[in-house]
């Protein structure tokens, strides 16, 4: 029944459409859009910036076609006036929160090319560079070319609204508060990455809830889907992304709707959050405990900017959860999973609160954001400071992230490449895998504030003290002579299978919790295994067991091509990933560290 109401949403979108149209009326209170003032940002920034830079989507022949009809503005004042805004920013992740903030201005206006503010803006460059943009869409059209291109916009609208037809917010949100006169609207870019918020202003006398920018980052949620690989950008470091992916559109639309629950949490929460600072700061000892144990992650990812600020995504993931529960539980496990992986390892205790006062919301007829002082004050109850370390070690699962992070902190990273293939290719090209994930793990360290060594060594020449670094291995067992001799500390160990082939299986004795993100639209994520499949790709992390406080990384493939998949091994919020084409194991482990030998 889900995919046949997907089907005739589409079907409406993309043939019963008598006109160009580049958003859609969900219900009669909630719309979704390619929104004309986004989408004029975006093509400004492209201008500005080029298709290689690292916010830019590869849209296709819509590129070439924003390239050739804009050709005649590329040194318009408005951007040049957004180059120089841009290129000052002190990090790639500064400038992501310079370009939202952008967008959301714009969403404060009337569409193009008036560009009138609903509401007063402040800030003088702003307004300067609203004025260039009305210019800059007068003598451009830019109306007309974005009408005209509505065609290239249906694929993403196409899974926006089969997504919130599956979860109404209006409905879903009315069951705990009082909508009655809100209106939901999501309005997105198209052609650049701007980082995803929430949107809640009063237009018109009439209160907004919903989302700008686009789905969160790859560290966020688990895009691992053809479109999401298309449409995601690393724009906290520029780095390419790995292509562990498959091709679901029910995950697709999952993704999309765990983005707009995450929003719509802002917009019910904050108002209390806001109005409970004494009880907010309280509580920034969870933010703490994350920094103790991964500073450099508190560094680049600027929703640790704020002392607090983790805790404001705490409870808008946990509404995610709470809401998305009654959409598919499977999904909601495993992002509850990769929310602990971020570090949040008060998520359960969060959910837990929804379900209680959700109840009483119900039963009192209170609105439930009204609860949130005491939520506040229960979570405190419930994680009390003394016990947040200990929480935090038996709960966060050991991940890649994490590895990386005390990469930073040690100042060394070991990369070793295996010698033992029999042809010399493989060890040519596990090599070449070594320096592209060398190359990549400078870059992505190059925001840390101290030096970060980054070496690339032969399982040949690897000392005693190497081995109590932080280690990234490449290869497996028969191209590595140390995954060989560390087969046994690994909770995945490769085994041949008859011929010229190897299948992952599980050590004993690991408590592993894996999720599989399958091919099937109607179900695109199980509890379970992939099973004995040929054909994988690997990367996974485990505590070093010779010295439990770092850490090793494995990246290890079937074949030497398949090694070469996990690249970028700095984004991922599970213990492991496999990646074949039947499906992706997407596992989880936890290893306190007083438990390691540590």
């Amino acid at each position: 029944m889900r995919r046949l109401c997907a089907l005739v949403i589409l079907a409406f979108i993309i043939g019963a459409v008598a006109s160009p149209v580049t958003g859609y009326d969900v219900t009669d209170r909630v719309s979704v859009e390619i929104s004309p003032n986004s989408e004029l940002l975006s093509v400004v920034y492209y201008l500005a910036f080029g298709r290689t830079d690292p916010f830019v989507i590869d849209r296709g022949a819509y590129v070439n076609e924003v390239d050739s009809y804009f050709a005649p503005h590329r040194n318009h004042r408005a951007v040049l006036m957004l180059r120089e805004h841009l290129e000052n920013s002190s990090s790639i992740s500064e400038r992501d929160l310079k370009l939202f903030y952008l967008e959301y201005y714009l969403l404060l206006c009337t569409e193009p090319p008036e560009l009138q503010p609903w509401g007063n803006i402040g800030d003088q460059w702003t307004l300067n560079f609203l004025d260039a943009l009305r210019d800059f869409a007068r003598k451009s059209d830019f109306m007309a070319f974005y009408l005209d291109h509505w065609n290239y916009y249906r694929e993403d609208l196409g899974i926006y609204t089969t997504a919130l037809s599956l979860l109404p917010p209006d409905d879903f949100m009315g069951r705990y508060t009082d909508v009655s006169t809100v209106r939901f609207e999501f309005l997105h870019p198209f052609l650049v990455a701007i980082h995803g918020h929430s949107f809640n202003p009063v237009m018109n006398g009439v209160q907004i809830y919903g989302a700008g920018g686009m789905v969160p980052l790859v560290r966020r949620d688990p895009q691992r889907t053809a479109w999401s690989y298309r449409t995601a950008r690393d724009t906290m470091f520029g780095l390419p992304l790995n292509r562990d992916c498959v091709n679901n559109t029910g995950l697709d639309e999952l993704i999309y709707l765990g983005f707009v629950y995450h929003e719509l949490g802002h917009d019910l929460t904050l108002p209390g959050i806001y109005s409970s600072y004494g009880d907010l700061y309280a509580l920034a000892y969870l933010e703490d405990t994350i920094e103790g144990d991964m500073p450099y992650l508190a560094r680049y990812d600027i929703h640790f900017w704020d002392r607090v600020g983790m805790i404001y995504e705490g409870f808008a993931d946990g509404w995610q959860d709470f809401a998305l529960s009654s959409v598919d539980p499977d999904y909601v496990t495993l992002a509850i999973w990769m929310q602990r992986g971020w570090g949040e390892f008060w998520i359960d205790e969060i959910l837990g609160l929804y379900g209680k006062y959700s109840q009483m919301s119900v039963r009192n007829s209170v609105p439930l954001g009204t609860y949130v002082d005491e939520m506040l004050v229960d979570l405190r109850s419930m994680i009390p400071p003394s016990d947040a370390g200990r929480l935090y070690d038996e709960r966060v699962p050991v991940t890649s992230l994490r590895a990386l992070d005390r990469g930073a902190v040690e100042g060394r990273v070991v990369i070793v490449y295996g010698t033992r293939n029999p042809d010399p290719a493989g060890t040519e090209r596990d090599r070449e895998t070594a320096e592209a994930i060398a190359e990549n793990l400078r870059k992505f360290y190059s925001q840390w504030d101290g030096t970060v060594n980054v070496s690339i060594k032969p399982d040949v020449n690897i000392t005693p003290e190497d081995l109590r670094l932080n280690v990234v291995l490449v290869g497996g067992p028969y191209s590595n002579s140390l995954v060989d001799d560390l087969d046994e500390n690994f909770p995945l160990r490769f085994v041949p299978s008859g011929g010229n082939h190897w299948v992952l299986e599980k050590n004993p004795g690991w408590d592993i919790y894996s999720y599989v993100l399958t091919l099937n639209a109607d179900d695109p994520v199980i509890t379970g295994e992939l099973g004995s499949v040929t054909g994988e790709a690997v990367i996974m992390a485990i505590r070093n067991p010779q010295n439990p406080e770092n850490y090793i990384v494995l990246v290890a493939g079937e074949s030497r091509n398949l090694t070469a998949l996990f690249q970028n091994p700095t984004y991922y919020l599970s213990s492991y990933e496999i990646w074949s084409e039947e499906g992706i194991e997407i596992g989880f482990y936890v290893q306190p560290l007083s438990s390691s030998g540590g």
